[in-house]
């Protein structure tokens, strides 16, 4: 059986990782892409090192999404969109919220 505890440490694991990852990706998203396309700069090795480490950050995101779909017992498809929802820009924000108003009454 799963206690609130085990819930706490696995929702705070999550909400930390969905942050990190839209906040990453916002940024890449609206100043990354337009200084690299939009101005013309190119790829720079800051840009590119970002873009690696969002890449290294995304599967922390869905190996966090997994453990608290597994705890909650999510259907496979409410799973799927909340880790889809770490691809679209600002969109991990607002799965996280909709998710706080799930897990924090069980807390």
């Amino acid at each position: 059986m799963t206690t609130s505890q085990d819930i706490a440490g696995t929702w705070k694991f999550f909400k930390i990782m969905a942050y990190i990852v839209g906040t990453a990706l916002a940024v890449l998203t609206f100043v990354a892409l337009p200084w690299e396309y939009l101005l013309g700069h190119g790829k720079s090795a800051f840009t590119t090192a970002a873009w690696t480490a969002h890449g290294w950050l995304f599967p922390v995101y869905l190996i966090a999404t997994f453990l608290l779909s597994q705890k909650l017992r999510w259907s496979l498809g409410k799973t799927g969109l909340i880790m889809l929802a770490g691809t679209i820009p600002l969109m991990s924000f607002v799965a996280e919220r909709k998710i706080a108003s799930e897990v924090e009454p069980l807390l």
